[in-house]
């Protein structure tokens, strides 16, 4: 391969602004004129020779020049080592990566022979379409997208390579992204074998660790390259990718895991793909509630507010806040994502965020849109619309003195063994007294020495009361509650309520 060329891959892989440049070329003589305003004079002979080789940097150019690997000049009287060298095997792969990555099984086997070889890692090896269907499946089943950050492919005759980190998003809303190397075989127009050489148990196995070095992009002194985004591309831009989207073949990354808009780039800059991972990061932090890492992700002049609540200032009112509201309010565990936004500094993300509800167990889902605004991979500023009402059914009700409002408190006295035992009574059997006309409110506490359990219940009237205890349910759960332990029942009138200013 050409000095120059070479020259040119180490600058680009060193200078984003000049990847991006080059990236931007959809033609040999932009190519070309691109790497002579950098100070890379290349003729397209010696780009057409390196393009059989290498695919990171040159974008667009490549499927511009296919029809010129094989005609590259001659070398001292021996042939060129891109004159075997067509390109149509690396299409073949990208075509083949788009099927899973659209998880169609029934396209993903048309590439193959009648008597091929698959082996995926450590599974089984698969010896005929059927086999790989089913492998594929099943490996389909147990995540929600699939996408194939290639760093290299080359073909040597009829053997295609392909280095990449293939990015996984597990059911749970987590991504992961494992280094992976493939090898196909090729026999005419379809593949006789695929070898795909990787540890995939982390996508199982949440607890392996995963360390970014780990990536096939990080390059010497452990800097991290710009990945191309060739698959992303290939959705956009090849004549079969955009006919297969028009299907309905659409890859799974398009809608679900990160839905990335098909054939933009949010990893095309390297500082907003650094900020990107690093929101997903913050996220698993706040769910593994990892306290310490998260304010590792934050400033110390951090603004943090949900919805029209008070606002939360610096990273340790920010995890007392997360702390706090998971131990008593609800659990986050998950989300399932929208779609993201990112623009310098700033990155907002439409989301269903999942939330458990404290006592009850409850799963709610809650819409909402997050804001973050950024100075380098710190969130600086952190807003969250959301309606949060779904969190009220575990918040104490409002003791109110409104006029005619019937107040009943039953005190019952228990073992200690016994309190925790009727505290879940009951909340199994909240929505007993929730479906009674007239009910207001209710709210259950119990004793710090375990000795007491207070119900204590809103009507709307004496006579909204008197018609939920002719209930049979009401009445069956009242009977049951009074086994646990005696109890003492009135009924009372709120006369004054204070609240603190």
């Amino acid at each position: 391969m050409s000095q120059k060329v070479v020259s040119l891959l180490a600058a680009a892989f060193e200078n984003p602004t000049l990847q991006q440049q080059l990236h931007t070329a959809n033609t040999p003589e932009s190519f070309v004129k691109i790497a002579a305003e950098n100070g890379y004079k290349l003729t397209q002979e010696e780009l057409a020779t390196a393009l059989g080789k290498v695919h990171v940097v040159f974008g667009e150019v490549v499927q511009s020049m296919l029809s010129q690997l094989v005609g590259a000049p001659a070398t001292n009287g021996k042939s060129s080592t891109t004159e075997k060298i067509s390109g149509t095997n690396v299409d073949m792969v990208k075509r083949l990566f788009s099927r899973g990555e659209a998880f169609d099984s029934e396209g993903f086997i048309t590439f193959f022979s009648d008597t091929p070889v698959y082996h995926f890692g450590n599974f089984e090896v698969c010896l005929d379409k059927e086999s790989i269907k089913k492998s594929a499946d099943n490996f389909f089943s147990k995540i929600s997208a699939v996408y194939h950050e290639i760093k290299m492919m080359w073909e040597e005759g009829d053997v295609v390579f392909v280095e990449m980190d293939v990015l996984y998003w597990r059911k749970d809303g987590s991504m992961v992204s494992l280094p992976c190397t493939d090898i196909f075989r090729i026999e005419g127009d379809k593949f006789s074998e695929l070898r795909i050489f990787m540890d995939v148990n982390p996508v199982f196995d949440p607890t392996i660790p995963v360390l970014k070095s780990a990536s096939v992009l990080t390059g010497s002194q452990g800097k991290q390259l710009l990945p191309p985004g060739i698959m992303r591309q290939h959705f956009a831009e090849h004549s079969e990718g955009k006919e297969r989207v028009k299907q309905g073949f659409v890859p799974k990354w398009s809608i679900a895991g990160p839905k990335w808009p098909i054939g933009s780039e949010p990893v095309a800059n390297g500082k907003l793909s650094q900020q990107l991972q690093a929101m997903g990061e913050l996220a698993q932090a706040v769910i593994a509630q990892d306290w310490e890492k998260v304010k590792t992700y934050l400033t110390d002049d951090i603004f943090y507010k949900v919805g029209s609540g008070e606002p939360v200032y610096g990273p340790q009112a920010v995890v007392d806040f997360f702390a706090r509201t998971f131990k008593n309010t609800a659990v986050f565990y998950g989300h399932d994502v929208r779609k993201i936004w990112q623009e310098p500094d700033i990155i907002t993300l439409e989301m269903d965020a999942k939330y458990e509800l404290v006592p009850s167990k409850q799963h709610v889902k809650i819409a909402c849109c997050d804001i973050y605004r950024l100075r380098g991979n710190k969130v600086s500023e952190w807003r969250v619309y959301a309606d949060m009402s779904p969190w009220e059914i575990v918040k104490m009700a409002t003791i109110s003195d409104q006029a005619g409002l019937l107040t009943v408190i039953n005190v019952f006295t228990v073992q200690p063994e016994q309190q925790q035992r009727l505290v879940d009574f009951f909340i199994e059997n909240k929505e007993i007294p929730m479906k009674q006309p007239g009910f207001i409110s209710a709210n259950i506490h119990k004793s710090l020495d375990s000795t007491r359990v207070v119900n204590y219940i809103q009507w709307s009237n004496r006579e909204a009361l008197e018609s939920a205890s002719k209930n049979p349910d009401f009445i069956a759960m009242t009977k049951q509650a009074a086994e646990f332990a005696s109890h003492d029942f009135h009924a009372y009138e709120v006369v004054l309520t204070v609240q603190a200013q």
